[in-house]
């Protein structure tokens, strides 16, 4: 029975992300087919509330963000090295949070169509742009406007194609978590507005490089049978790091987690491990029983839970 199980649709860049990076590792992983937009029951059973995508589970321990996902998953197979430098970690967060929000005008307004209606329900397409407005409204920070946002994505392009014209890859000459950051970005716009990439070769020519990863085995699983591999898994944890919580918070405390930047719902739960990569929480759920989610350190808030 296949161990990790990536919750994921397949035009979701971030989603592309983790893809790539399993098929770098050669990990074989099951595929649920995830809501592209809300209501996801299923999803929300696991992780408590937290709606973005992709999310990966391994029994009944949860994994949200794709950062947090990608150093799990380098956790469980070192090699090829995904952070072969530190600066490697620096560049992919810039990749998927300043690169990612210049190409969200290109996705949300895209000029071809062919994979959005191939890869999206019809209801989805339908509801695709209300729902990514709902997901923002309590962000806590608002960006440039559309056509700023694309002008930031020619200097970022640009730049790219000039270091991709020097080395292989984004840091040297082996793939690694910068380069599957800037990717699912990349990939977005060549599947949604492929004119942006033209004046780009050498870009264009590492895009198909990093997309030739040959697939490991990819098992598909229902949503369904997510949830009872959840209820069915040991409901005792105990993390193997000490506890050390950057902001004060106790073990074992009831806290609220929440994204700081978008897609703001709340994830409640006794915290039971953080650190400075990680933050936890235990909660309980009627369809998922005991249930660990993992949040990454950087990109999330925690704050004293009222009840």
């Amino acid at each position: 029975m296949t161990e990790l199980i990536l919750h994921q649709y397949e035009l979701s860049p971030f989603s592309e992300k983790i893809r790539r990076i399993l098929a770098w590792k050669r990990l074989a992983w099951g595929a649920v087919r995830a809501p592209a937009v809300m209501p996801k029951p299923d999803l929300t059973a696991l992780t408590g509330g937290y709606r973005k995508i992709p999310v990966l589970q391994i029994a009944n321990h949860i994994y949200c963000d794709s950062a947090r996902i990608s150093a799990l998953l380098e956790a469980r197979q070192p090699e090829p090295s995904l952070y072969p430098v530190p600066l490697a970690a620096s560049v992919a967060e810039w990749a998927d949070t300043a690169l990612f929000e210049a190409t969200v005008p290109m996705i949300m307004r895209p000029t071809r169509f062919d994979d959005l209606l191939r890869w999206l329900t019809p209801d989805e397409q339908q509801r695709m742009l209300d729902d990514r407005k709902a997901m923002r409204k309590d962000a806590l920070r608002t960006g440039p406007g559309p056509k700023t946002l694309i002008a930031y994505f020619g200097v970022y392009a640009a730049r790219l194609d000039a270091l991709l014209a020097r080395q292989t890859y984004v840091m040297g000459d082996q793939p690694c978590v910068a380069d599957f950051s800037v990717y699912h970005n990349i990939w977005s716009v060549e599947h949604l507005a492929p004119e942006r990439l033209a004046s780009y070769p050498q870009l264009r020519a590492w895009l198909a490089r990093i997309a030739s990863l040959p697939d490991p085995v990819i098992t598909p699983v229902s949503s369904t049978d997510a949830l009872e591999r959840a209820r069915q898994a040991d409901p005792n944890w105990t993390p193997t790091e000490p506890f050390a919580d950057l902001a004060g918070f106790q073990l074992g405390q009831r806290v609220v987690v929440r994204a700081t930047d978008y897609g703001r719902e709340e994830v409640r739960g006794e915290l039971v491990q953080s650190n400075a990569s990680e933050v936890v929480v235990r909660r309980a759920d009627p369809r998922a029983g005991t249930v660990y989610v993992h949040f990454p350190r950087l990109g999330f808030e925690i704050t004293a839970a009222s009840d």
